[in-house]
């Protein structure tokens, strides 16, 4: 133990001196590390244990030290500063003084290292000072100095004030300096009001270990009804267990007779802690935490060689979130007896398993996005990463910004990996206002976190938002956060080495450097009943992005034509519309939306999941598109019902985990539908009101609600409609007088955008240029024609075009045909090009008007078999060619 001159422990009669403690405001300045460390977050005790006498019982300590050699006196304050230039800053924190000490040379030494103080500078302190508690302060500096007539900071950070000044008013306005600490006390910070739970196991144990020695005789129950065979049988099963783990039959029966014997003893447990005042540890019960402690109690006493009890353990016994093994060789599958999703994973599939440590502002943007980002120094890291990587998420106490408060230290919550990809535009604030750069990003698959969710509006960005909202925000986020003193017990009980916070990104790793599994599964069975899943899209921001050119690539549009649909898709996506893309057959119109909602969900992940096509029938109705009742799949029920989701709810939540979804929904020749038949009460829907559906599912109305009505979560029987959802649709020009015409009700949720065919010649003469256009094309499609075939099949484009107003066939049509042509010899172009037509345009012909004119003029064609073509016509198109009818 260290020795030195210690004040005395008695209270003096004498007024407290009052010290004045201004830091510099500068990050890196040595004092200012040193105060962040251990006044604001505090020393654990056994960094002190072993050096001197420590005058508190709590086991984090709030120290501060100084190279004075005169100690200060219990009862005096310090009253700290945030310290800008010579005349600026704020009075922080009020601590006083519990015990202080000056320490020799040697002891000196070895404190100010264990402490840290001399990881930032090579100096020692001997004056050592133990506060408690500490508050926050109401002090105004401005008028305060302006009542002692200061003029600004003392030279030096440790000076004591005299309110006995000649320019001093302060006993003018405070009766004594009792009086005018008690009125600058502002919240308490330290001690916390949490004095109720135990730290640490190991503080747990030594306490129910003295409560038994010291209680009544009847404290001694537990070991008579257990005994030492059943405590060693016990122990036996418990070697080798890993919390969530696999376990054989054996050791399963001995895990159930452990919970049966735990739930026939918890009223008298709970009875006895409550005599004893055993407290709580974490999230276990005061019963709970006397029963795991008097277990340990007993196993040391037997000196058993099996393994012991730990927190993970118990609690994973009491949940029963192991699985047991037959014996038989069946593939690993995910978890159904009640485990956590990410563990079930973890189990499932052996991921990487991650810690990732942030501030906590740095969280609301990953919230908002469901990602999380790196900088081009970490772009190895971010290469390694693999869908299905699991990370846990560290919040570190020190925010990004020195103008946003700090935040509980802890385990936030952890996430299942999505695809990686590079962005660049900014997104978290560091980018926004210090021009930092993170374009390396990783989605979530899954996202699961702890806190007030519903008090955080992923809305809006984090620069739209004060640092009040910020520090807000943050304290919701940060609720029923598992503390990191909390999260190195349990890595200590389960692994021996504590949790990895020494750098940004760590990887999980046992002593032969494997991937340890031990340490997250335990922490995520911890946290299980605070974790509340996140939707890894965020239903409440809109689309506000442009989509680039590059979703079209590969395709070919005359002139600007490309670029003038994506356009008008970017302003429909914007103002809220719906899209309808409308044309003739062959023009791209499917595969615009198929390429486009690829690029959407490709670049916008945190808004779009995915994207789903589907080809419109005349048979659709509401059955297929909301959904309905079907029989109910489980063995257990029968030939009972139960709804099921169609087309379009399932594009709102996933099937399997039950989480939102967002994923865009393509309707091929909607108008083949009755639309108003179809959608029915979808309707509504479209035009941004929620709606009830006239079905129940866990005997709740079915809803369908907008983002602007729900809130949280959606339940079992809610869907949610995310605000950037959209339908992508597309009808053939030639279908629209043929098939079911749309409401007027409906057409006004779509922006109708077309996508013509090409503009063909008109004037027969003009060849060169209807040559010109069938090579564009052939070369956009990497296809090489002579021009004997170039011509021939111009010239059928053009007379099928050109034939009727308004009745047309778009180059996918054309490209068929140039594929079927260029297959085959050229000495039989005749042959090939009718039997092409046949193939590709007779079927767009079918139930067209005027049809028989259409192939009256294709029959015309120099390079046509106009009697094959006639065969063909009365057969799919009951038209003749050759005679009048």
């Amino acid at each position: 133990m260290g020795t030195g001159q210690s004040a005395g422990d008695g209270a003096t009669e004498t007024p407290p001196t009052v010290y004045q403690v201004p830091i510099n405001t500068e990050d890196d300045e040595p004092v200012r590390t040193n105060f962040e460390r251990t006044v604001v977050e505090g020393v654990h005790r056994e960094r002190l244990d072993d050096l001197c006498e420590i005058p508190l019982e709590y086991e984090t300590l709030r120290v501060w030290g100084n190279r004075e050699d005169e100690a200060a006196e219990r009862g005096d304050y310090l009253l700290f500063a945030d310290r800008d230039g010579r005349h600026g800053g704020d009075y922080t924190l009020l601590a006083r003084v519990e015990h202080a000490t000056v320490f020799d040379e040697e002891t000196a030494a070895a404190v100010t290292d264990a402490i840290g103080w001399g990881e930032v500078t090579d100096l020692t302190y001997p004056h050592v000072m133990f506060l408690a508690p500490v508050y926050e302060t109401t002090l105004s500096r401005e008028d305060f100095w302006e009542t002692l007539g200061f003029r600004g900071w003392p030279n030096d950070t440790f000076s004591g004030i005299n309110f006995e000044r000649s320019a001093s008013t302060f006993f003018a306005e405070y009766e004594s300096i009792e009086v005018f600490i008690e009125t600058i006390q502002g919240p308490m910070i330290y001690p916390t009001e949490a004095a109720d739970e135990y730290e640490t196991l190991a503080e747990a144990l030594t306490d129910v270990r003295s409560r038994l020695e010291d209680g009544a005789e009847n404290t001694t129950w537990l070991k008579t009804r257990l005994g030492e065979v059943l405590i060693s049988e016990w122990s036996t099963a418990l070697a080798g267990f890993k919390p969530s783990g696999t376990v054989s039959a054996e050791t399963a029966n001995q895990f159930d007779h452990l919970r049966t014997v735990y739930e026939s003893l918890e009223p008298e447990l709970e009875e006895t802690a409550a005599e004893l005042g055993v407290r709580s540890h974490y999230s276990f019960s005061p019963a709970k935490t006397l029963f795991l402690c008097w277990v340990r109690i007993l196993q040391e006493e037997i000196d058993d060689t099996g393994g012991v009890l730990s927190q993970p353990r118990l609690n994973s016994i009491l949940r029963d979130t192991y699985t047991v093994d037959d014996g038989k060789e069946t593939p690993v599958l995910p978890s159904t007896d009640g485990s956590h999703p990410a563990v079930s994973h973890i189990r499932s599939t052996a991921p990487t398993v991650y810690k990732f440590t942030a501030p906590c502002d740095y969280w609301l943007t990953s919230l908002e996005y469901s990602s999380v980002s790196f900088g081009e120094e970490h772009r190895n890291r971010w290469e390694t990463l693999s869908e299905g990587d699991v990370v846990v998420l560290h919040s570190r106490t020190e925010p990004s910004d020195e103008g946003l408060s700090q935040q509980p230290n802890g385990i936030l919550g952890v996430g299942i990996l999505g695809r990686t990809f590079e962005k660049d535009e900014p997104w978290w604030r560091d980018e926004h206002e210090r021009g930092e750069s993170y374009p390396l990003i990783a989605t979530f698959d899954r996202l699961f976190l702890t806190g007030s969710l519903d008090d955080i509006d992923t809305s809006r960005p984090i620069t739209e938002k004060s640092l009040s909202e910020i520090d807000r925000e943050s304290a919701a986020l940060t609720t029923d956060i598992l503390p990191l003193a909390r999260a190195n017990s349990i890595c200590n009980d389960v692994a021996d080495t504590e949790f990895p916070v020494q750098s940004l990104y760590a990887t999980f790793r046992t002593d032969e450097n494997g991937i340890d599994y031990e340490r997250p599964v335990a922490l995520i069975d911890a946290m299980t009943d605070a974790l509340k899943e996140v939707p890894t899209v965020n239903v409440y921001k809109s689309y506000q992005g442009s989509i680039q050119s590059n979703p079209l690539a590969g395709l070919y549009f005359p002139d600007d034509q490309g670029e003038r649909i994506l356009e008008q898709i970017t302003t429909a996506l914007r103002s809220g519309k719906h899209i309808l893309l409308t044309g003739p057959p062959g023009t791209g119109k499917t595969e615009i939306a198929r390429r486009v909602c690829t690029s959407l969900a490709e670049s916008h992940p945190y808004l779009y999941s995915d994207f789903e096509m589907t080809t419109a029938t005349a048979d659709w109705s509401t059955f297929d598109t909301v959904g309905g009742y079907m029989p109910n799949e489980s063995e257990t029920s029968g030939d009972d019902l139960a709804f099921t989701p169609g087309i379009v709810l399932n594009r709102l939540k996933n099937n399997r985990t039950d989480a939102q979804s967002n994923e865009l929904l393509i309707i091929d020749e909607l108008n083949r539908a009755d639309i108003d038949k179809a959608f029915g009460q979808l309707f509504t829907v479209l035009s941004g009101q929620s709606v009830q559906l006239p079905y129940t599912k866990n005997g709740r109305e079915v809803e369908v609600t907008t983002s602007n009505d729900g809130s949280g979560h959606p339940q079992a029987h809610q869907y949610l409609v995310p605000n950037s959802w959209r339908i992508f649709a597309t009808m053939n020009t030639y279908d629209k007088t043929s098939l079911y015409e749309m409401s007027y009700a409906f057409m006004r949720r779509f922006a109708f955008i077309r996508v013509p065919a090409p503009t063909l010649p008109d004037d027969r003469a003009d060849e060169e240029r209807l040559e010109e256009i069938v090579y564009d094309y052939a070369d956009a499609w990497g296809l090489e024609l002579n021009r004997p075939e170039a011509m021939a099949i111009g010239r059928v484009w053009r007379e099928t075009n050109n034939a009727v107003g308004e009745r047309s066939i778009g180059p996918a049509i054309i490209e068929d045909i140039v594929r079927y042509v260029t297959q085959h010899s050229e000495d039989r172009l005749e042959y090939h090009l009718t039997q092409a037509v046949i193939s590709y345009v007779f079927p767009q012909l079918e139930g067209v008007p005027k049809r028989r004119q259409i192939v009256q003029e294709i029959a015309a064609v120099g390079e046509i078999d106009d009697e094959l073509l006639d065969r063909a016509a009365r057969e799919m198109l009951q038209v003749n060619v050759l005679e009048d009818e």
